[in-house]
């Protein structure tokens, strides 16, 4: 690792690399109307960085430009043959806006624990694949998909599809809030909206409002898809604390439930354009430890605009009418 990167590290501990300049020197934020830090305004957090460090770097915190670039090369191929075994609909690659806004040669969000992996799953708890371990396991394979990666997609996609219930949560459109913010190959915007006693994380898909007044939270009995955050200041940094969530949603990277998942974010000012983010997830019915991420996200000018999911859910009664097509033509060939 050479020197600067070295530095840069140590000063970014709450976020990431983010540029090769480092932050601005003694920056303090502008303030609202009110006081408090000025996060407001619409932050992209997309990121060519995988949550987990792809197990061909080991140890290996930080990569070479060429690296990097070869990975960002090997996931742009991947996604094309991924994307041929789109469960519900076709997926146009060339619609998708996940490429990164800031300068980032981490090989891991995950900051802790300190392999960037995450911890090991409590006994009897399953996890779904997610786009990284898909493209690691494809890699560069010139000889079709490997057993591993055609393991994953099946436990994706499931088996028989003998009605709307036998889809994903995410195939028929029903989640909610998520927490923490992870970079996906879509809707990585997000528009912070700001009063005195409260906070609105709006995303194109869904909104938090976090209170910033000390209430108490609503109790362990009421638990929603979203879960329940409270906010505060910490100096700068705004905390927001979210628990409470009910047993429907997916845990963190898709293991077990969210039912005991607490998630702390921290968002920091950390320069005019980077806004500094870091979660802690403790999920103690699924890990067997906490998890630590942390990602830049940039100051873009933009709007963020509706995003109406699958439009009727066609696609939905397709792939169940065709399934029975297919179980008819089946009876007739016997």
């Amino acid at each position: 690792m050479c020197k600067q990167t070295g530095v840069l590290l140590s000063v970014f501990a709450l976020t990431a690399v983010v540029s090769a300049a480092g932050p601005e020197p003694k920056y303090r934020a502008p303030r609202t109307e009110s006081g408090q830090p000025d996060l407001r305004g619409v932050w992209n957090f997309s990121s060519d960085v995988p949550l987990q460090r792809p197990s061909a770097f080991k140890d290996q915190k930080v990569s070479t430009p060429e690296e990097f670039d070869k990975r960002r090369d090997t996931r742009r191929n991947a996604l094309k043959m991924v994307s041929t075994f789109a469960p519900v609909e076709a997926i146009g690659l060339d619609w998708l806006d996940y490429a990164s806004r800031a300068a980032d040669l981490r090989t891991s969000l995950i900051t802790y624990p300190e392999n960037g992996r995450l911890p090991k799953l409590v006994d009897g708890v399953q996890r779904l694949p997610n786009v990284d371990e898909i493209i690691e396991l494809v890699g560069d394979a010139k000889n079709g998909l490997p057993p591993e990666l055609l393991n994953l997609l099946a436990a994706f996609m499931g088996g028989r599809k003998d009605g709307a219930e036998d889809f994903s949560m995410s195939e028929r459109c029903l989640f909610g809030a998520g927490a923490p913010f992870v970079p996906n190959l879509d809707n990585n915007y997000l528009n912070i909206v700001q009063s005195r006693n409260h906070v609105v994380l709006l995303t194109d898909i869904a909104r938090r409002i976090v209170p910033l007044d000390a209430r108490p939270n609503l109790g362990d009995k009421l638990r929603g898809w979203s879960g329940e955050s409270r906010g505060r200041w910490d100096g700068d940094t705004l905390v927001v604390e979210t628990r409470h969530y009910s047993r429907r949603p997916t845990g963190f990277a898709g293991a077990g439930n969210a039912y005991e998942k607490v998630v702390t974010e921290r968002f920091t000012r950390i320069s005019s354009n980077t806004l500094g983010y870091e979660a802690t997830i403790v999920d103690p019915k699924s890990y067997q430890d906490k998890i630590v991420m942390s990602l830049p996200m940039t100051r873009v000018d933009t709007s963020i605009y509706e995003w109406a999911c699958h439009e009727g859910n066609y696609s939905l009664k397709n792939a169940l009418s065709g399934m029975r097509a297919e179980e008819q033509a089946a009876a007739k060939a016997r």
